[in-house]
């Protein structure tokens, strides 16, 4: 597939989304634009996954793409709410490394031995 990848249509939402971020973290304290940019933000997160699926443009660099810039998004929100914000923020980059290198492209499906709320909230791959 080579560079095609970065033309799949989830990617160029993720481009979108990283884009909506850049425009969050520099009207943080305007919130008339913050808000329904975060909001875009986190809808379009719902449909990259779908339109990965749909149009079986499913990839590992997809899927860690996805999760980083999720982590992008929290991260952003932790450092700029609260002052030891790092701290959790340092915690999610770290579990995402762990889980993307030993899980892979499917890690979300790997939980089935988890605890009972963990299960729940990765079912069908949430």
């Amino acid at each position: 597939m080579g560079l095609k990848i970065l033309l799949f249509v989830p990617n160029i939402i993720g481009y979108i989304r990283i884009l909506l971020l850049l425009v969050c973290w520099w009207t943080f304290n305007y919130p008339l634009v913050f808000f329904p940019c975060y909001m875009v933000f986190i809808i379009l997160d719902g449909f990259d996954g779908f339109a990965a699926r749909q149009l079986n443009q499913v990839s590992e660099f997809g899927a860690w793409f996805d999760v980083a810039i999720d982590n992008f998004g929290r991260t952003m929100l932790w450092t700029l709410l609260f002052k030891w914000g790092h701290f959790v923020s340092s915690l999610e980059w770290c579990v995402f490394v762990c889980t993307h290198n030993s899980m892979g492209v499917d890690w979300k499906n790997k939980f089935g031995e988890g605890p009972w709320w963990v299960r729940r909230t990765m079912a069908n791959g949430m």
